[in-house]
């Protein structure tokens, strides 16, 4: 089984409401690896906004020959990646 150095683990909430801190925290963190892992299986609220972030980010991530993976991400967080169309851009991982 593969093991991950979580970057980052996400809160509970996620939205527009707090858009603007996560991403000056998405800014911040070092780019080290091959993959930039966020824990989101305490996520039970998010929204397109943030979807819309996470999808910008894993972008950046991109032109540093990185991949944005979500580890263990919870049914609120797939379900409303999915039903907004963004899970084709994701990837996730599980522990």
């Amino acid at each position: 089984m593969e093991q991950y150095v979580i970057a980052m683990t996400l809160d509970d909430k996620i939205d527009v409401s707090s858009i603007s801190t996560l991403k000056v925290i998405l800014d911040q963190l070092p780019i080290k690896a091959s993959s930039q892992v966020l824990d989101a299986r305490n996520v039970t609220h998010i929204d397109s906004a943030t979807c819309q972030l996470f999808y910008a980010y894993s972008q950046h991530l991109i032109t540093h020959n990185a991949t944005l993976i979500f580890l263990s991400p919870s049914d609120k967080f797939t379900t409303v990646v999915q039903a907004l169309g963004f899970d084709v851009y994701f990837n996730y991982a599980s522990v």
